[in-house]
């Protein structure tokens, strides 16, 4: 059952319970005997101990069920006992997500009376403990569509709009043999005939507030197939004195259970890395089951939840328990111990995570307020998304990793369908799965290759970091396609002859068009895999790769390559499209002289005691020397444009030298998306920085993310 819809006792959420898509993971214990706790290890004082049971209902006819002796009333079975799962930290021992362990009740089918009229006196007997001790707020959330009050009802729609539960509807109506357009109040009563609520004269046998409750339960028995492995679930987050009082009425057919959910720690941050769990989805059944899960196994369903399954599991144990007639547990024997779930410790730091995500949302904010006051058109009015990715230098550790708008991991399930509304498309992963044309940061690594490649000028020559090029304001060594430089379009300006740290200083595209075109295209894209830019990183989470565009790529799309696509490709605009995520392991390749390293998010997993059981090591991935000198040449330019440009300001001041690179990629009938690159420190870097602004019109005003997050994490406030 979901967790917050408004059924027919109103907001029905569990006051211990933590909100989330996650279905708990339950583990039954008898109404009548008393559960035990669980010490896995040093770190958990107590575990509760959980029973997930597949029940095989004993009728009172048959004579021969194997594990029952007819002659003293006893029946033994075995149960299993799940693990518990893992937890999850950060790379400082902060814990980002929890098990929270909660106490409920259920109604067991093999404990249930037999006949209609025994089963709604044990419902209502129920009831009747509810409203005694005033928990209609404990009760789960009503998978009813009859909205209102015995005898006056309507449907909910919205509910009936699900297929699922529009499915369900369907099936129990023909099994009352009631036609389509059957209105809800004729519906609530032939429910209400079937199941003995009636007497024989047509009459309630319980009072309209019983009977609400009565037809609310048995059709959510109905749905779904109340049966030995279908319990239903009906109260949470029990007291000590509300379990009392249910173990102490001595009414049939109810059980306490023990179930724990996921609590996130940081609700609303890290989202899209975390993940969700639930129970296994019939499209992967076959895949766990031959793993050796049961069918009601709680797992992964995305991120990091899903990619380290295989630590945060745990081994299930198995029971067997003695009950007597009524039930009761009177003796049970571990056959298979629980082995429990690994803690996983992640690269991210939360602190710089949180930090991230809340410059992204102001940095959005402030774009749009600015676009506002400039009165113009495309200047970031139409700014409404972003990500942002940090890299630790020379490791592959990801310490953080942020895409907005974000959405929050404990309220998902109640939040689902808003989210799916958003035509920002929240649930999205912009850092991992966006991808972008890079604009000019690309330059950057143009640059580089050519260093490195020993690329011959026309006058054949070797290229070098004091080599001139002209800028004239507009490219003219083709006839029919003759670009201009951006300064040249604000004001038919030219930069003249420059080398290549003035030019990756004021993002000249003249100088890059020369190079681009002298490089050529295989050149460039050669060293465009060595970056990663248009590969897979090696992050544990599904990523888009992107498009490193060539002739083969644009012979897909119907058009031939030409030099213009080259130098259109050079200045970073043209078919590529890479994520923050590669664009942020591509400056930490150049500025660490040519080393790039598989992105991972897994720093080490442990036991419950604490001991280390794998620890993640720095996975080199590609490399090529890039000399020292040019190095310095590239972290002297990128200085510059930090340092030197009038319009680059957002580091103004700080206390840690910075280097960076703008890129201003345009967009079609919108403003253009905002790119930046930066490291820092620049003697020693230790971490570099992507971000992108969707629409945010001008590569600068993404500099201001990476400005806050870089205070945060060299402790500048």
């Amino acid at each position: 059952m979901s967790k917050k819809r408004l059924g027919f006792f109103g907001s029905v959420g569990s006051r211990k319970t933590h909100d989330g898509i996650s279905e708990d993971q339950e583990k039954t214990v008898s109404i009548s005997g008393s559960y035990r706790l669980l010490v896995p290890g040093i770190l958990f004082a107590v575990i509760c101990l959980l029973y997930t049971v597949t029940l095989v209902r004993t009728v009172a006819e048959k004579k021969d069920v194997p594990g029952q002796s007819e002659s003293d009333g006893y029946t033994t079975r075995t149960v299993s006992v799940q693990a518990v799962r893992g937890e999850i930290y950060d790379r400082n021992g902060v814990k980002l997500v929890a098990n929270v362990y909660n106490d409920y009740l259920y109604f067991d089918y093999s404990l249930m009376p037999y006949g209609n009229a025994e089963k709604n006196k044990c419902i209502a007997g129920v009831m009747d403990i509810v409203d005694r001790l005033g928990i209609r707020d404990m009760l789960c959330d009503s998978a009813c569509p009859l909205q209102g009050t015995f005898p006056y009802y309507n449907y909910d729609l919205e509910m009936l709009s699900g297929t699922i539960a529009s499915g369900r509807f369907k099936r129990i109506r023909e099994y009352l043999g009631l036609d389509e357009n059957v209105g809800a109040a004729e519906y609530a009563m032939a429910l209400a005939k079937k199941t003995g609520m009636l007497d024989k004269e047509g009459k309630p046998l319980y009072s309209d507030e019983r009977m609400t409750d009565l037809i609310r339960i048995r059709y959510e028995m109905e749905a779904i197939r109340f049966a030995p492995g279908e319990p239903l679930k009906l109260l949470e987050g029990l007291t000590v004195r509300e379990k009392t009082a249910f173990l102490e009425s001595g009414i049939s057919g109810i059980r306490i259970g023990v179930s724990y959910s996921r609590e996130y720690l940081y609700p609303g941050y890290a989202s899209h890395i975390l993940g969700r769990v639930g129970k296994i989805q019939a499209a992967n059944a076959e895949y766990y089951t031959s793993l050796g899960y049961p069918v009601t196994a709680t797992v992964g369903l995305d991120g990091c939840e899903k990619a380290f399954e295989e630590y945060l599991r745990g081994m299930d144990g198995t029971m067997v328990i003695t009950e007597d007639k009524n039930g009761s547990i009177v003796s049970s024997k571990m056959l298979k111990e629980t082995a429990p779930g690994l803690d996983v410790y992640l690269t991210i730091d939360i602190e710089l995570q949180i930090r991230a995500e809340d410059a992204l949302a102001e940095n959005v904010a402030w774009v749009v307020a600015e676009a506002a006051k400039s009165g113009k058109k495309f200047e970031g009015e139409d700014c409404d998304a972003a990500a942002m990715v940090v890299e630790k230098v020379g490791t592959g550790e990801l310490l953080a990793v942020a895409s907005y708008p974000s959405f929050n991991l404990a309220t998902f399930g109640k939040d689902y369908n808003d989210l799916l509304e958003d035509s920002r498309t929240p649930l999205f992963n912009r850092a991992l799965n966006g991808t972008y044309a890079p604009g000019s940061t690309f330059k950057v690594g143009v640059a580089v290759g050519a260093l490195t490649d020993g690329t011959k000028m026309p006058d054949g020559k070797t290229f070098t970091a004091s080599t001139l090029i002209r800028d004239e304001g507009k490219y003219r060594y083709y006839d029919d396609y003759q670009p201009e430089c951006w300064v040249y379009a604000y004001g038919h300006a030219n930069h003249g002859s420059i080398n290549v740290t003035k030019a990756i200083q004021v993002s000249c595209n003249c100088f890059f068009y020369e190079l681009g075109r002298l490089m050529e295209i295989d050149n460039i894209n050669k060293y465009c895999r060595l970056y990663g830019l248009g590969q897979s990183t090696g992050i544990e989470l599904p990523e888009s790769v992107g498009v490193l565009a060539d002739s083969i790529y644009t012979s897909k799309l119907g058009v031939a390559w030409t030099g213009g696509l080259t130098i259109q490709t050079a200045i970073g605009q043209g078919y590529n499209r890479f994520t923050p995520l590669q664009l942020a392991n591509y400056t930490s390749m150049i500025v660490d002289g040519g080393k790039r390293y598989s992105l991972h998010l897994l720093n080490e997993v442990k036991d419950f005691g604490g001991k280390t059981v794998y620890s993640a090591s720095p996975e080199l991935a590609a490399s090529f020397e890039i000399g020292r000198q040019t190095t310095d040449t590239i972290k002297d330019a990128m200085s510059k444009v930090v340092e030197e440009n009038s319009t680059v300001t957002a580091f103004d001041g700080f206390a840690v030298r910075v280097g960076g690179k703008t890129g201003t990629a345009q967009v079609t009938g919108q403003s253009s998306n905002a790119v930046f690159i930066a490291f820092a420190p620049l003697e020693k870097p230790e971490i570099t920085v992507s971000c992108v602004l969707e629409r945010g019109a001008h590569g600068t005003n993404a500099a201001r993310s990476i400005r806050s997050v870089m205070e945060k994490y060299f402790g500048y406030n």
